[in-house]
């Protein structure tokens, strides 16, 4: 599976598993998965700060912009968590 936001390929999926409603995976990075680093970091953050919040574009967190392609099928999903530490992803389908 390949993650986009809009028509920018940031990598691919390895899936490992879920808990409905949430899917997990390993996701291997891509070279625009460097533009949108601080946003998954603030995702992931366990101290976000309403400081971060205003350096990030919102359309990052329109569900609309998000998709999964697997093999020829597009899937919507909600804005992915990915871990840059780590390189695991969890979503949601929309």
């Amino acid at each position: 599976m390949q993650l986009f936001y809009k028509d920018i390929y940031l990598g691919d999926i390895i899936m490992t598993g879920g808990d409905f409603p949430w899917v997990h995976g390993d996701f291997i990075k891509y070279s625009e998965y460097g533009n949108f680093k601080n946003f998954f970091n603030f995702l992931v953050s366990e101290e976000k700060k309403n400081e971060d919040l205003k350096n990030i574009d919102a359309d990052l967190f329109d569900e609309n912009n998000w998709t999964i392609k697997n093999e020829e099928e597009i899937i919507g999903i909600f804005e992915p968590y990915i871990s840059d530490e780590t390189n695991k992803i969890s979503f949601r389908y929309r």
